[in-house]
């Protein structure tokens, strides 16, 4: 709370929200869903004291940002924002399927923008969220939370096809020169979204926090984690092991993120035909929302890594079927293992794509080994979903 109450203090690139705040008759406040975990409570607390000074709390709402991911109920809601926060502002979702969104017209390269009508039509909006490595926007957090996280299905499909997301500059830790992340400003420019306060989180605390311009503060928290998050490497190995820490190792639509993160890494550290083995035991299998369930049925669909991509240049592949595009792409050049798995027959169906599962990370070791007939190299890495490791 005390960083918190410091950042909104000494906001970067804006006024402070207070400020803001004052002669606003409705405000909406973005929080992530649970698939991004976030000390939301103590934030939004500090937000609701900076606030207060130009709004009752009865004008402001918060919105959970699903995206595509699955709705939740009001339970679920008070999980992610606390009972202090309940107590006093009405929570509610915001899902690009669910929700009732509007027209704010179309993005310079031709995205349509749609966004959910309570958060398009407030006088000022603010988005909370944790600033972490992100395949296509450079890193999460900022714009993200509302351009994506509160857009309709058809901007997420927009943003999210294959065409888009192959384009140079869409890559993980690059903002600069990224049009993924500059559609994401534009869509959030057409909003009213003005401030963001964004964490760095460690073991589930915040390690760091910013406020302010939306566009801004994710690039300080960047350069600020960058020593941790984009470590050297020295060498390729024929063997990386990702931890995948809660709750992105709930289920294998997240869980994959750390596979693209280290396949396609501008300099992988992984081998070409190497092994990346992922410790996740996907207790909810592929994931709850309509996105994850496609992903996983359009992956059993294809019949190899090419005929994949090739499918997504051409077609839609629905909500979620971008997933399974980048992971069609680190298949082309990598192997996949997953240890631990709750429900090892969730990846049966996967068989054919060379998606394995484990009992154990000695298990799938030493079955590399044989396959190689040496002793593989290994390259551990305690959380791939936070670190970017490159070879020279």
């Amino acid at each position: 709370g005390t960083a918190v109450q410091a950042a909104c203090a000494e906001p970067i690139g804006a006024p402070r929200l207070r400020e803001l705040a004052r002669g606003a008759r409705s405000v909406v406040v973005t929080v992530p869903d649970a698939s991004r975990p976030c000390p939301n409570e103590p934030v939004l607390l500090a937000l609701l004291e900076e606030l207060a000074a130009g709004v009752s709390d009865a004008a402001v709402t918060l919105a959970v940002g699903c995206g595509l991911h699955a709705t939740t109920d009001a339970e679920r809601r008070e999980q992610l924002v606390g009972p202090a926060v309940t107590r006093r502002v009405e929570v509610v979702d915001a899902q690009g399927i669910e929700s009732e969104t509007v027209d704010l017209g179309e993005t310079t390269l031709g995205a349509p923008v749609r966004i959910v009508r309570r958060l398009a039509q407030a006088d000022l909006a603010v988005t909370v969220g944790v600033v972490e490595p992100h395949l296509y926007a450079g890193f999460s957090g900022g714009v993200k939370g509302v351009a994506i996280g509160c857009a309709g299905r058809e901007t997420i499909a927009w943003t999210h096809r294959p065409a888009f997301i192959s384009r140079p500059g869409v890559t993980v830790a690059r903002l600069r020169g990224n049009p993924f992340q500059a559609t994401l400003r534009e869509i959030a420019a057409r909003t009213p979204l003005a401030w963001a306060v964004n964490l760095v989180t460690a073991g589930g605390a915040a390690a760091a926090v910013r406020a302010g311009d939306p566009a801004v503060v994710p690039a300080a928290l960047a350069r600020y984690a960058a020593p941790e998050w984009v470590p050297p490497c020295s060498r390729r190995y024929d063997v990386v092991v990702a931890g995948v820490p809660a709750p992105k190792s709930d289920s294998l639509y997240q869980a994959s993120r750390a596979a693209t993160y280290l396949g396609l890494a501008a300099r992988p550290a992984v081998a070409d035909g190497g092994l990346i083995v992922l410790c996740a035991d996907l207790p909810a299998g592929a994931g709850d929302g309509p996105g994850e369930r496609n992903f996983l049925a359009v992956l059993s669909a294809a019949r190899s890594p090419d005929e994949l991509l090739a499918r997504g240049l051409r077609d839609a592949l629905g909500p979620g079927g971008q997933r399974s595009f980048v992971l069609a792409r680190v298949l082309q050049r990598q192997r996949l293992a997953v240890v631990g798995v709750t429900d090892p027959g969730l990846l049966a169906p996967l068989a054919h794509l060379e998606i394995a599962a484990f009992d154990s990370v000695a298990a799938a070791l030493a079955a590399e080994d044989a396959h190689l007939g040496r002793r593989a190299s290994v390259l551990a890495v305690a959380d791939a979903m936070s670190t970017v490791v490159g070879a020279p």
